[in-house]
């Protein structure tokens, strides 16, 4: 799925204001029917069995209540999947701080001791309170924010010469956004909202009204000259393949059509922010050939907080250039970061389209250590903090779809040590690029068998000499490499 977003300008038959205000009505009528639907989902009642009196109850169609269900139940997935995630951090955390309440009692800083003791009961109080929600099934959400919420009692502090003008940005917080939910059987891919295409080849949606509105706004609310900066093309084919379905159902019946690969869902969500309301389209991805083929080699990309390390291969994993992107995001804002990034990743994805060759990236967990953040180096802590391995994975297998690159991941498991002992020196390579390497040539099953040389280089020069315990055939070759990164691991922190 792709999201391709837009700013609204024009409305047809009305002025901007008002146009915006019948946006701002719709908003505030989705958000009343999300908030007291989820209350009733919290009290345990089925929201099946909630559709026909909400129907009248709010004067909504049907296809707007399901889209406040479908909405909100992602919401409530969401929190779920958190509170797991949450209390896998929380343990990660509780284990770091008892090692370092006992290396700290050893050693007979106290003052360490005290202060860590009271951390570890309060990571310990929120990992039950956490675990108590999980057991009960409970789902806490806050509708406009708890950074909002919580301002309303420091109303100075936060610039708010009143409680009510509070107020009035905690409403338009809770009630600044909606969503139409769209299917592949419905006209133009969506019901509630019917994108047509203008002769200057902008689109038109028009908005269908809830009943309740309807005398105030009109049944219909059109919005003219709606063109997308990334991603038009794959939303006007996406309306023509809905149109080649309706014509396909037509003539030979529906079930005939559904087995057909045409038709695309097209979603809407509409949100308002400080310039106005924007228009977000959610539809499948366009099939793009793929281009690439691990038999002419591999590329592979090491991970680094401050920079991308890339090392290409041929088809026997001999490597065949190598250089770096940088990816510096330490002190930048979240769209400044994530531009960076999505520059750096286009960039390797563009060599790799024209080398014909498929990406290998780490397939990495960060949760682990960014729970052992605490006594850490400032430095390594705000390099690790900064550093959003999530964004440049979703970056590579976004990227990589839409221009036909297949983009791998593997485990990376002693690349660098395998990198370090076996390539750095012998093609003259830096630790990254030689774990980099590594990676590419996991993906094409080379040897990772440890060589009869066993010297490592450490930089300036210095090497140093390890042992391998003796070979058996029952045990796999990562247990040797995990010897000799035991060897490696103090001299090279010394």
């Amino acid at each position: 799925m792709a999201t391709y977003q837009t700013r609204i300008c024009d409305y047809r038959g009305m002025e901007r204001v008002d146009g915006d205000a019948a946006l701002s009505a719709y908003a505030e009528l989705n958000g009343r029917v999300e908030r007291k639907l989820f209350a009733e989902v919290a009290a345990d009642r089925s929201a099946a069995s909630l559709k026909s009196g909400y129907l009248k109850r709010y004067g909504i169609p049907a296809r707007m209540f399901n889209a406040v269900r479908v909405s909100l139940e992602g919401k409530i997935a969401s929190v779920k999947d958190q509170q797991k995630l949450r209390v896998d951090s929380l343990g990660r955390r509780i284990a770091r701080a008892q090692r370092q309440i006992a290396d700290a009692a050893e050693h007979g800083r106290w003052d360490q001791v005290h202060q860590k003791r009271r951390r570890l009961a309060n990571r310990r109080h929120r990992q039950a309170a956490v675990e108590t929600d999980v057991a009960d099934g409970r789902v806490r959400l806050c509708f406009g924010t708890k950074r909002l919420w919580r301002k309303q009692h420091h109303l100075a502090e936060n610039g708010y010469a009143s409680h009510q003008e509070w107020l009035a940005d905690w409403q338009d917080a809770r009630s600044d956004e909606f969503f139409v939910l769209g299917s592949r059987d419905e006209t133009a891919g969506c019901q509630l909202c019917v994108a047509s295409v203008a002769d200057d080849g902008t689109l038109t949606l028009r908005l269908r009204m809830p009943d309740c509105l309807a005398g105030q706004y009109g049944i219909h609310l059109t919005i003219e000259g709606v063109r997308f900066a990334y991603g038009h093309e794959q939303v006007l084919a996406a309306l023509d393949s809905n149109v080649d379905y309706a014509r396909y159902r037509r003539e030979h019946g529906e079930k005939a059509a559904r087995s057909t690969g045409l038709g695309q869902a097209i979603s809407y969500r509409f949100k308002r922010d400080d310039k106005g309301w924007r228009v977000f389209a959610t539809t499948s991805m366009m099939d793009v050939p793929v281009v690439t083929d691990k038999r002419r080699g591999a590329i592979g990309v090491d991970l680094n907080a401050d920079h991308l390390a890339v090392c290409e291969t041929d088809a026997s994993g001999n490597p065949v250039r190598s250089f770096s992107v940088p990816l510096v995001t330490y002190g930048k804002s979240q769209r400044q970061a994530e531009a960076i990034i999505g520059d750096a990743v286009a960039s390797v994805v563009a060599y790799a389209r024209e080398a014909g060759k498929p990406i290998v990236i780490e397939k990495l967990d960060f949760r682990q250590k960014k729970a052992i953040l605490e006594g850490e180096s400032r430095k390594y802590s705000r390099m690790l903090s900064s550093f959003s391995y999530g964004r440049v994975k979703a970056c590579f297998i976004s990227r990589g779809h839409r221009q036909g690159v297949e983009v791998h991941q593997v485990n990376p498991a002693f690349s660098s040590v395998i990198g370090r002992v076996k390539f750095m020196e012998r093609y003259r390579l830096s630790v990254h690029r030689a774990a980099a390497l590594v990676l590419a040539r996991r993906l094409l099953g080379c040897s990772e068998r440890v060589p009869r040389r066993r010297v490592a280089p450490i930089g300036n020069g210095v090497c140093v000499a390890f042992t391998v315990p003796v070979r058996k055939r029952v045990k796999h070759v990562w247990t040797y490499w995990g010897a000799v990164a035991g060897q490696l691991r103090p001299v090279l922190a010394a």
